[in-house]
């Protein structure tokens, strides 16, 4: 578990340092408060200690989703005019620098360095031309790696062709496809089973319901959101659950699900979560759930002050004293 984060230089974080950090950890903050950007700093760093490729993943994934400009998209990985980030953990550091590449002297990259080893160099036109080549592959399809043991989700992931199918594949094999049915009918109770089907060449996973049978992309959002949880759950063991917008797409009874899916996968598969949040609904429902559960929680509020990003930690109990009392509101 990850109990200390320090983020130097990445975004619009000059300076941030978290500890104390809990098995869930909701951040929660005004727009432009840099939430996303904790998340991101994490995804990369444990992309990173998977290998080159898991990093430039999730690299592309973070590009995209934030908006692909050419150089500058890479250049504002980074604060203002700085040439490199640090992103520090308890478990160790990756420092990426941004510059001319010393075996590429008229080309500027990204260098990486992970726990003080240097690594690997590779250039923006390699970037480039990679995003360009592999758009669909990044944008368009993907796929769940249980070996990654970790997860970055953001809205994106909701549209990728085959990631379901992929997570759907992998709870079969470990027979806990039953066990997300169950979780999902609490709030979607007209859901009977899923079918992976072939159809156009390629596999498709259905929903059954009562009413008849749907291809998953045609459900609504807020159903996408819950199932991936309710398999991301499962799926994953003794790792890492990143979520960013988590209250994206949900009504309230969605709300709870996901609420009650979080808390029990951390509680019984050991896994860690961060996820943003502009709901005081989600982060009332997560102090209760987690509260009653035992979890060992945090709030952690961000604010933008004086161009500096300024956060403070709660842990569950506290920060339920917080709205108790005073009503504060924990959203920054």
């Amino acid at each position: 578990m990850i109990n200390s984060l320090s983020i130097e230089n990445f975004r619009g974080i000059k300076s941030l340092e978290l500890e104390n950090l809990g098995q869930v950890n909701v951040i929660a903050g005004k727009n432009n408060s840099c939430k996303s950007s904790v998340l991101e700093s994490l995804a990369l760093f444990l992309g990173a200690e998977q290998g080159f490729q898991t990093f430039r993943e999730i690299l592309e994934e973070i590009l995209i989703w934030r908006g692909w400009y050419g150089e500058q998209a890479v250049e504002d990985l980074l604060y203002k005019d700085s040439k490199e980030a640090k992103i520090m953990t308890d478990n160790g550091s990756l420092t990426i620098e941004f510059g001319t590449l010393p075996q590429l002297p008229n080309q500027k990259g990204l260098s990486l360095k992970l726990n003080d080893k240097p690594g690997i160099s590779f250039g923006i036109l390699d970037i480039s031309r990679f995003l360009v080549e592999g758009y669909s592959r990044v944008f368009l399809s993907s796929k769940f790696s249980p070996e990654l043991n970790f997860e970055l989700l953001t809205p994106l992931t909701f549209r990728k062709f085959g990631y379901v199918e992929s997570l759907y594949s992998h709870a079969y094999e470990q027979k806990v496809v039953k066990k997300t049915i169950d979780i999902l009918k609490v709030a979607y109770p007209e859901v009977e089973g899923f079918s992976p089907l072939f159809k156009f060449n390629k596999w498709i996973l259905y929903v059954e319901t009562k009413y008849g049978v749907y291809p998953y992309y045609l459900m609504g959002e807020g159903f996408k959101s819950a199932m991936i949880l309710a398999f991301l759950s499962s799926l994953i063991n003794s790792g890492y659950l990143l979520v960013d917008s988590a209250d994206a797409f949900h009504h309230p009874k969605s709300l709870g699900v996901m609420v009650k899916t979080l808390i029990k996968g951390a509680n019984e598969n050991n896994v860690q979560v961060f996820l943003t949040t502009h709901s005081l609904e989600l982060i009332d429902m997560l102090l209760e759930e987690g509260i009653e559960a035992g979890i060992d929680g945090r709030i952690i509020y961000m604010k933008q002050e004086d161009s500096n990003v300024i956060a403070k930690i709660e842990t569950f109990e506290r920060a339920n004293d917080l709205r108790e009392t005073i009503g504060l509101d924990l959203r920054g």
